[in-house]
């Protein structure tokens, strides 16, 4: 099995979704897919804000990150090279696999992304 950091999503038997936000050799590190995209873009509540997210006006902040992921979701079941959802099972059984706990992504979520590990 073949896992894309931060492009391929892991479905646990609950319907949460995880992002593979590190890996080394068969040693895999995910994070709740809703938050890593919650922390993707950097929201500045300018007026090129308010013009790119207008029809998110009234509307829960939340929304974003979970439409970001839904279009993520959607891709991912086409199978056409956008990202692929591997079932949390499986990859258990392949690898070795470290959960990371929501709020310590939420204090640096940097730090959870690319090739170095986690301290």
């Amino acid at each position: 099995m073949e896992i894309e950091l931060l492009k391929d999503l892991i479905k646990d038997e609950r319907g949460n979704y995880y992002t593979v936000v590190h890996r080394d050799g068969t040693e895999i590190t995910l994070v709740n897919a809703l938050a890593e995209r919650s922390y993707a873009e950097l929201l500045e509540f300018t007026d090129e804000f308010k013009k790119k997210y207008a029809e998110y006006e009234h509307q829960f902040i939340g929304k974003i990150a979970m439409d970001v992921l839904r279009h993520d979701i959607v891709f991912a079941l086409k199978e056409d090279g956008h990202g692929r959802i591997h079932p949390l099972d499986a990859v258990m059984q392949q690898f070795r696999v470290t959960f990371v706990d929501m709020i310590e992504f939420y204090r640096n979520p940097q730090a959870w992304r690319g090739s170095h590990k986690p301290e």
